[in-house]
């Protein structure tokens, strides 16, 4: 009977453990949207808190938790911030971060998050794994592609080609463009 009840209260304790751990977009306190990219790479063992810093303000404006081994992607919103990596493994709080065991890392100088031209948004590609912090460019590109799926929508009902025998219809059917992302090179 002890056996059980303390099994039990195993079994119930796990998932509080787990609950408290975080994961992903913590916070935004920016008033911009979040539209560019920030991927980060790790490796097991470790999880990594990290803050993007308006030097210009001194506030953070964004906090995420990336898990160890996973790799972590999120949108920011567009400016200049300085990274800050708090790591460990065993997660406190915002203030504690990993307790005494936390290895912090400010990158400087700040990355840029921006759009450049109309097609490309630009962010950053983070790398912890290893003994180094590794920082490269990393962007989306947009580019406009003929959709033709999107015709099966009301204005393709109402169109006068819907008359037309299904060879004309083809021919003069009018598709319409849609905005496609890729990962740029």
């Amino acid at each position: 009977m002890l056996r059980a009840a303390l099994f039990l209260l195993v079994m119930l304790a796990a998932p509080v453990a787990a609950a408290s751990r975080p994961e992903g977009l913590m916070w935004n306190r920016s008033s911009l949207p979040l539209t560019l990219p920030l991927q980060v790479k790790s490796d097991a063992g470790a999880d990594h808190y990290l803050r993007l810093v308006d030097p210009a303000a001194g506030q953070a404006v964004l906090a995420a938790y990336v898990r160890g081994g996973e790799i972590f992607r999120v949108l920011v919103p567009p400016g200049r911030y300085v990274l800050e990596i708090a790591s460990g493994r065993d997660w406190q709080d915002e203030d504690a971060l990993f307790g005494p065991q936390t290895v912090q890392v400010t990158l400087e100088p700040p990355l840029v998050f921006g759009a450049q031209g109309v097609a490309r948004k630009s962010g950053a590609l983070l790398d912890l794994r290893g003994d180094q912090v590794t920082v490269r460019g990393f962007g989306l590109c947009q580019r406009f592609m003929l959709d033709p799926d999107s015709l099966a929508g009301s204005w393709a009902r109402a169109h006068p080609t819907d008359l037309l025998p299904p060879p004309e219809r083809e021919r003069f059917a009018v598709p319409r463009y849609t905005l496609r992302a890729r990962v740029c090179d």
